[in-house]
This record gives structure tokens, C-alpha cells and sequence, in this order.
């Protein structure tokens, strides 16, 4: 018989996950789960991997358990190996989120999963390079399909914004937002002019990115 894949037998790692760290993510909730609740919720995770998500606060959990994971699991230096791509979830070289088609098994909700993928792979994440400002999404089986792209706008502060044309629609994304912007063609032209910010470097310019299913996802939290 073969063996369950499950969203969660690709850790190894999760009984180092701070329950703290979850509850943070949970913030959300009309009512948070307590510590014990979740201890015992991640215990039966561990131990079963596999189960689906029952109700949609469990879906909340196991996308707050998945953003602890990546963060663990992800690159933490540079080396010559992250660089040559070795990290099944972020390839730092070509700047490829990375989610294996099996998580869409668990979690069908695209732009829910990218945003678990973000959080845990790219917030806070130290930028050593401007072109780190722009990601292109893939979802990987036997071979990757292009979904998106996520732009990680520098903004310098709270009241900044950034005015962006997308397929000749115009749109203002304020600092601190977080924005889905449809873009279903194979590559989409931007245009983006900012307050005080920037990206790629640049206050204002224009740039070529992957669309796909997702489309261009905007994370606009001033770090």
C-alpha cells in the first residue's frame, strides 16, 4: 500500500515550532486556541501528517503551523549550496518561491498558501541584493508552472504609497497593505512610481514580471 503524502511530512523539525510563535499568527481569530490546545493540535500533526483540516479554524492552524515550518526550513545563509538551489522551497539564486503541488492537496486555496510562503520564507528576510524585491512563483511537481510573481516594495514609512499600472489599470498600494492584482497573461508589463520608497532600486520605472493563476502579489508591510 503506498504510503499518504501528507502537508506536513516534509519537516522533520516540527516539534521544535514555538507554540508562542503560532499564536501569533492566529491573531485573526474571534476566539484563539490556548497553548494546550495548539501543544496537542501540533502533537497529532506530528504524528499524523497527513489528515485534512476539518473546519476552517484547523485550516488557520495548519497554515500558522506551515509559515513556522518554512521559516525553520528555509535558507538561513547564503552558501554555495543555497545558491545552487538545493532548498526544496526558496531558490535564492534565481529568486523562486517554491510549493510543491502536493501542498495544494491540503491547502486548494492558492493565494492562502503564497501568503503562508511569504510570511514564512520572505518577512524580515534581509535583502542583499534590490533585485531580491521580486520573486516569481512556482508551483513544482514533475516540472514548475509559473503562477505569479510577489513584489516586495521598500517602502520608508507608513504613509507612503506607490502608484502601479497593471494591463493599463491603475492602482495606488499603500505601505502596510497586502494586494492581489490579477494578471492571468504568461508576462505582464508594470509601471510603478512612488512616494518615497522604492523598488528594484528605483523610485520609479518600469518592469516585465510572470502572471499566471495567482497573478502579481504585493506585500507592502514596511519592514
Amino acid at each position: 500500500m503506498p504510503k499518504l503524502s501528507g502537508l506536513f511530512d516534509s519537516f522533520d523539525n516540527l516539534d521544535q515550532i514555538d507554540i508562542n510563535a503560532l499564536t501569533s499568527w492566529l491573531n485573526d481569530l474571534p476566539t484563539k486556541p490556548s497553548a494546550v490546545q495548539l501543544e496537542n493540535y501540533l502533537a497529532n500533526k506530528i504524528l499524523y501528517p497527513h489528515t485534512l483540516p476539518l473546519t476552517e479554524i484547523d485550516m488557520k492552524i495548519d497554515l500558522a503551523i506551515l509559515r513556522e515550518a518554512l521559516r525553520m526550513n528555509g535558507p538561513q545563509t547564503p552558501n554555495a549550496n543555497t545558491l545552487l538551489g538545493d532548498n526544496p522551497f526558496l531558490n535564492v539564486a534565481l529568486r523562486k518561491v517554491i510549493i510543491p503541488e502536493k501542498f495544494m492537496r491540503y491547502v486548494p486555496d492558492l493565494t492562502s498558501l503564497t501568503w503562508a510562503f511569504v510570511d514564512g520564507l520572505l518577512l524580515n528576510r534581509n535583502k542583499k541584493e534590490f533585485f531580491w524585491d521580486l520573486w516569481t512563483v512556482v508551483v513544482a511537481d514533475d516540472a514548475d508552472l509559473i503562477v505569479g510573481s510577489i513584489l516586495l516594495p521598500q517602502f520608508k514609512d507608513e504613509g507612503d504609497s506607490m502608484d502601479l499600472s497593471v494591463q493599463d489599470k491603475n492602482f495606488k498600494i499603500k505601505a502596510g497593505s497586502l494586494t492581489i492584482i490579477p494578471c492571468q497573461k504568461e508576462r505582464c508589463e508594470i509601471a510603478y512610481k512612488f512616494l518615497s520608497g522604492k523598488i528594484l532600486g528605483k523610485k520609479m520605472s518600469a518592469v516585465e514580471v510572470y502572471g499566471g493563476k495567482l497573478g502579481l502579489m504585493i506585500d507592502g508591510r514596511v519592514q
